[in-house]
């Protein structure tokens, strides 16, 4: 009987890619579960200030005892406060953490959007995926590489403690001539929905009008004056500023003038130094 000859394999498979028993995946799960909330708790305190576990459990699509469970766990790990029947809040370790993933979430989709030229309406769920599996490292060469921007394709700040001065167009008045800043609903029907009638970021806008009754708003888009009717639940997902005017090209020739008498001073205040 010939004799199995015994080869040496000097392959390995890394240590994260190895298959994992049922225990460890339920680790793995629970991990990017935890990171969700965390994410989701801090969306919602932006959005609404106090949180309750029910509006937690309508944000996650889950039932609220399964809120409930999270959230003895995430207490247990230091990330959130809660006391029931009075809110939800997250520590300064939850929110720490709640930055960072949308630091790596925005960053993830402008990567998408302008290296892999994928759909703006089509990132969002695969960077919801990705920001779970990149270490900081990682996410500040990307953000190297993408010559460090301000904003996820939707406008929302890759900082997320920055404030941006925008509001809801909810809150605007007929008549104002305003830019789209940011999109806070990213579902990928609704985005959609405003690729399709032009109302993105950096987009003009004029309020045109507003029904008396059902909160219709009439808006012209863009330089061709296009007119669309939005209701109230996209209107308040969509975030703008008041328009910015150009200058006029004498108000131009002042400031630059302006520049340039006060070099020499500046020059003279050093010399003087």
């Amino acid at each position: 009987m010939p004799v199995k000859e015994t080869r040496e394999v000097l392959l390995r498979v890394p240590a994260s890619c190895r298959p994992k028993g049922s225990r460890d995946r339920a680790k793995t799960e629970l991990t990017e579960s935890i990171e969700e909330y965390t994410e989701g708790i801090y969306r919602l305190q932006e959005e609404l200030g106090e949180v309750s576990t029910g509006d937690i459990a309508k944000y996650m699509s889950v039932a609220p005892a399964s809120v409930t469970t999270m959230l003895k766990r995430m207490a247990e790990l230091g990330l959130v406060e809660h006391t029931p029947y009075q809110g939800v809040r997250l520590t300064g370790k939850g929110e720490t953490l709640s930055i960072s993933l949308l630091r790596k979430h925005r960053l993830l989709e402008r990567m998408l959007v302008d290296f892999l030229e994928l759909p703006w309406d089509d990132v969002h769920d695969l960077a919801c995926k990705l920001e779970h599996y990149i270490s900081e490292d990682v996410t500040d060469r990307i953000a190297k590489a993408l010559n460090y921007p301000r904003t996820c394709p939707h406008g929302n700040p890759v900082d997320a403690t920055e404030n941006d001065g925008s509001f809801r167009l909810t809150h605007a008045t007929v008549g104002d001539r305003l830019t789209v800043v940011k999109v806070t609903d990213e579902r990928r029907e609704f985005l959609a929905y405003l690729l399709e009638i032009g109302l993105v970021p950096e987009a003009s806008i004029y309020y045109k009008s507003r029904t008396p009754f059902g909160d219709v708003m009439t808006l012209e888009i863009g330089s061709d004056g296009e007119t669309v009717a939005i209701g109230r639940d996209v209107a308040n997902s969509v975030w703008v500023c008041p328009e910015l005017e150009e200058l006029a090209p004498e108000q131009l020739h002042t400031e630059s003038e302006a520049e340039t008498t006060r070099a020499p001073d500046s020059e003279q205040a050093r010399s003087k130094a």
